[in-house]
């Protein structure tokens, strides 16, 4: 398989693709022998991964005559398990968590529980992960994360992906799901590769996918709504990557495209779509789009990452917010982070009809909260924190915790914050802290593991945290916020090191 580690804690470890898929057909045996009827809870993280993981896990349990019952949460913690423990169920399943929980769910449900680990984040410690390779099951734990093969979870396979792996092995129907685990690793931004295409196994995935159908794959402007919208509302509509002066602003967007010489409007008045310019005039916004980025202090490689894979899922309607991969990834995301959990499941779950009416008015609300934080940030620069090895968003009340890390995303692309350092957003929420850190590529590559250094800096203050090299998560008591930057800041510097101001 292509694709490359980096940065994971598991570098040692052989790549195993036979052992990978043994354990995936382990987990699937265990899962179809379910008997019919009997209930299931599958638990997962609310961002866009952790829905279609989720949902992924569901609806192969559905075609095997389970009865699941799915519960998202924004963590696992001993909160979240005393939530979902009221759901009565022999057989539980964690997707997009649960590798890095293990401690925590030794003592969970009776003796006669079954729990699975269906996870891509990173090992606690490499020790853990050599025992776990030998027999995935310690007494009722089986596990599937493909770290403990060798493979590199923050970019080469997603929640979605390993969950498609155990679902394909429960019954070649599964294979049906495969544009929802690219879904779940656009959404995870896995999209690493040569003009952001998926790598690894997630580009094996999408390559099945396409084969079969299901999904195109071509060149073009990562724009949102690219196959769909307006040109307008593309360029209005994209937030990550951020466009400054034009995200957010319809009368901005028609401006520029009139400074470019291209005409936003058809003669009868209505909006002009990607499929209604010439080749000529596609180049031009292309051109044109990566001009006015440059000219707003992006790098030259930064601004040409408009240019990219874009993945179109086939079975969607043309004017469908599902029919991008992106746009469909953005969509779950929205649903996840404003609390719609369960619109985001029966989305990915296959419901087209009143669903889909929600979640076109969710998106206007999405996109509101979103540009009003962002506005809160670029006119609130007392809370960046410009360290000399991370950067950081001080967010305290102003921004909802379950948003942190889709600011701390689009932040890359703004400024006064840089690429040559990551970005950790800190927003409190009941009583603690949360961490949202994002890095680059690039910063991998220098030795940077963010997840082992926000797991690091959250303990030594006594909280939890850990992730991926490329991003990761936690939470700190309140009051901490300056002890942990100052302890990650000399993480990261130890890790890359560090970038004088």
């Amino acid at each position: 398989m292509s694709g490359r580690c980096s940065g994971g804690i598991v570098l040692s470890l052989p790549r195993d693709y036979k052992g990978l898929e043994d354990r995936a057909l382990e987990l699937a045996g265990e899962l179809s022998s379910i008997p019919s009827g009997e209930r299931v809870l599958v638990v997962s993280h609310l961002d866009a991964d952790g829905i279609s993981s989720g949902s992924i896990i569901a609806a192969a349990l559905i075609r095997a005559g389970a009865s699941p019952h799915v519960r998202i949460v924004k963590q696992l913690d001993e909160g979240a398990l005393k939530e979902v423990s009221q759901v009565k169920a022999k057989y539980i399943v964690f997707t997009d968590m649960g590798s890095g929980q293990r401690d925590l769910l030794k003592g969970f449900g009776s003796e006669d529980t079954k729990l699975f680990i269906v996870d891509h984040h990173q090992l606690p410690s490499v020790e853990l992960a050599f025992p776990q390779k030998e027999n995935s099951s310690a007494g009722r734990l089986f596990e599937l994360n493909p770290h403990i093969f060798g493979f590199d979870g923050s970019s080469e396979l997603s929640a979605s992906g390993t969950a498609f792996l155990v679902a394909k092995k429960m019954s070649s129907e599964n294979s049906s799901l495969a544009p929802l685990a690219v879904v779940g690793a656009l959404g995870d931004m896995q999209d690493k590769g040569e003009q952001g295409s998926l790598i690894g196994l997630n580009a094996s995935i999408a390559e099945e996918a396409q084969k079969r159908g299901q999904l195109t794959m071509k060149k073009g402007l990562k724009l949102y709504g690219f196959e769909s919208r307006p040109l307008v509302k593309c360029l209005e509509y994209t937030l990550n990557p951020f466009l400054p002066g034009l995200s957010g602003d319809e009368g901005a967007c028609f401006k520029f495209l009139k400074n470019i010489g291209i005409e936003p409007r058809k003669p009868d008045g209505s909006w002009r779509s990607i499929s209604d310019l010439s080749p000529e005039e596609l180049r031009t916004v292309t051109n044109g789009l990566i001009k006015y980025l440059i000219s707003q202090g992006a790098q030259g490689r930064d601004a040409e990452s408009v240019i990219g894979v874009v993945y179109t899922i086939n079975s969607e309607g043309a004017d469908s917010p599902l029919r991008d991969a992106r746009e469909y990834a953005s969509s779950i995301n929205a649903c996840g982070r404003l609390g719609r959990h369960g619109l985001g499941v029966a989305l990915c779950l296959g419901d087209r009809a009143e669903a889909l009416a929600e979640l076109r008015e969710l998106l206007s609300e999405y996109r509101r909260t979103i540009s009003g934080y962002l506005r809160w940030l670029e006119g609130s620069k007392e809370s960046i924190k410009i360290m000399r090895s991370v950067q950081a968003i001080l967010a305290g009340n102003n921004i909802d915790d379950r948003m942190i890390g889709t600011i701390v995303s689009i932040a890359f692309s703004m400024k006064p914050f840089t690429r040559s350092k990551p970005i950790l957003g800190l927003a409190t929420s009941e009583g603690a802290v949360k961490i949202s850190a994002r890095g680059t590529q690039e910063l991998v590559r220098r030795g940077l593991n963010l997840g082992a250094a926000v797991r690091d800096a959250s303990e030594r203050v006594g909280g939890a945290g850990g992730g991926h090299n490329i991003a990761a998560g936690g939470q700190i008591p309140v009051g901490k916020e300056d002890e942990f930057l100052s302890i990650v800041d000399a993480i990261v510097e130890r890790m890359i090191g560090g970038v004088r101001l």
